[in-house]
């Protein structure tokens, strides 16, 4: 497999997980807002919000197994409902082959219309924890509606024995088609080998 093609997959899975973060914040803040009653687990009302909860955490279970862990140290609504902002917004969820996922970011915005997401902007650092492998952008934008997930600054992707570098990721994650635009560079640093025994 060519250098080029490991930086599409991994930068593909995390262009995957990013949507993954994104859509799974809208609904879990959807649920909780609409379920609760004034005053229930909500610290704090601010003005401009509909909702501000301070030391945000869902955790989605399926039967006695958890799917995924959601924390943020604040989730607010604006007023018009039309915005959700997460601050240092983490989620931990386990992938198909078991390996354990964890995102994180500094902050998330996400553009609402009526429930419906239109845009999700994740900025001031986006990393993604994928088993060995770690990769890490400034800012990234998804839309659901067209499948579209843009980065426009650096791009660094960080695995055993391996560095892939670039500047702007584009993609559609439900097609699972994603490229890494301009100046892709592969670092491979061989694997130490055992000395070879000395022969007589």
């Amino acid at each position: 497999m060519s250098p080029r093609r490991i930086a599409k997959l991994l930068a593909g899975f995390g262009a995957v997980a990013l949507a993954v973060i994104l859509t799974v914040t809208v609904v879990v803040v959807r649920h909780r807002a609409a379920g609760q009653k004034p005053g229930a687990a909500v610290l704090g009302l601010l003005p401009g919000t509909l909702l501000h909860a301070h030391n945000f955490h869902w955790t989605q279970m399926k039967g006695n197994q958890s799917q995924w862990v959601l924390k943020a140290t604040d989730a607010s609504y604006s007023d018009d409902k039309t915005k959700l902002t997460l601050t240092n917004p983490e989620i931990t969820l386990t992938s198909s082959d078991g390996k354990r996922i964890d995102l994180s970011a500094s902050l998330a915005q996400l553009q609402i219309d009526g429930g419906h997401i239109k845009r999700a902007n994740m900025s001031a650092g986006l990393v993604v924890h994928y088993g060995d492998f770690v990769l890490s952008t400034d800012a990234a934008s998804f839309v659901p509606d067209s499948d579209q997930l843009d980065a426009a600054g650096p791009v660094r992707i960080e695995g055993p024995g391996m560095l892939v570098t670039g500047i702007g990721l584009s993609g559609h994650p439900k097609a699972q088609t994603f490229q890494l635009l301009r100046q892709v560079s592969t670092q491979i640093t061989p694997r130490q080998t055992s000395a070879t025994a000395k022969t007589s």
